[in-house]
């Protein structure tokens, strides 16, 4: 029997056009066994409003666009879950600019391929990260370059790829290394301090980049690894903590690494998070917390990063 396929098209996501794609994306997967029914997404949140009104009709739904796309259809499937109503597995064709889900989970970058996945993959149970009440897929930040990736326009984003990020930062480094005073609590204890970026997350990578070595990250361990960087306040600081980026590794001094089930952030301020690249609201006392195996999302069979964190 034909699987009920429900594919979601963001039109206007990433610098490969869509439309180009889409037909062969559609032939392969019909005949690949499934029944596809198609729909574009025209606003933000139409995908959470798509999913909720007929995405128990499905036995996969799979969206082709960005993180911020794919980040909506994770919030609209936890959402009938929430309902106990029928929650479809995932599948994803990635279209965005940077893609970290996709490379994180193995999924091709390539239309077809990805369509391959979707076909002869296998679904696996992983983790979903809460910020207060929004779900994001693999990071929430804070704190220096965060807003970067909703704030460059999608049009730079088409024509110059990841690199339209760096430029679209560099322009804003007069404000960079604004510190946010913080205490966390966490599992293993409590920080407090004065900080300039931090990160939780449940990626292999964040904005195109590998997370530090010493991060080992399996996708459903209930984990989410945390990265928070002190605010320098002398030149040999800063060289400690461009070594502890660089490196990919950090020192515990100006640079903290570790995995949680769970913590909360409490500043003297709004501090403006990111979910997922968008826009996550201002928060002076925020949660985290991970939903184990929150969701069933189409992998390749060979993708490693699943079981025992040491192993991956």
């Amino acid at each position: 029997m034909a699987k009920k396929l429900l594919l979601l098209a963001n039109p206007v996501a990433g610098k490969t056009s869509i439309e180009r794609n889409l037909l062969a994306v559609i032939d392969r997967l019909v005949s690949g066994g499934c029944e596809v029914t198609v729909e574009t997404t025209q606003r933000p949140g139409h995908c959470v409003d798509i999913i909720k009104e007929k995405g128990d009709r499905f036995d996969i739904v799979t969206v082709c666009g960005g993180d911020g796309t794919l980040n909506e259809a994770v919030r609209a499937l936890l959402a009938l879950k929430e309902e106990n109503r029928k929650v479809p597995e995932l599948g994803y064709i990635p279209a965005g600019t940077v893609n970290d889900f996709a490379k994180s989970h193995d999924i091709p970058r390539d239309p077809i391929g990805a369509a391959n996945n979707i076909i002869n993959g296998i679904p696996r149970e992983c983790d979903i990260g809460i910020l207060g009440e929004n779900p994001f897929v693999y990071v929430a930040a804070f704190g220096s370059f965060t807003d970067t990736s909703y704030t460059t326009p999608q049009k730079l984003k088409n024509i110059f790829g990841r690199a339209a990020y760096i430029l679209h930062g560099a322009a804003k480094l007069y404000k960079v290394l604004r510190p946010y005073k913080i205490r966390v609590e966490y599992d293993g204890g409590v920080i407090e301090g004065d900080f300039v970026y931090g990160m939780a997350s449940n990626s292999r990578t964040v904005g195109g980049f590998p997370l530090p070595v010493e991060a080992h990250v399996a996708l459903d361990d209930g984990l989410l690894e945390v990265i928070l960087f002190r605010c320098p306040n002398s030149a040999w600081s800063l060289w400690k903590l461009a070594m502890a980026i660089t490196r990919r590794k950090s020192d515990n001094i100006e640079a903290y690494e570790f995995s949680t089930s769970s913590l909360k952030i409490i500043a003297e301020e709004e501090i403006p998070w990111t979910t997922d690249g968008e826009f996550g609201g201002n928060h002076k006392s925020v949660e985290i917390h991970n939903i184990p195996r929150a969701l069933k999302i189409i992998v390749p069979e060979k993708c490693q990063y699943f079981g025992d964190p040491r192993k991956v």
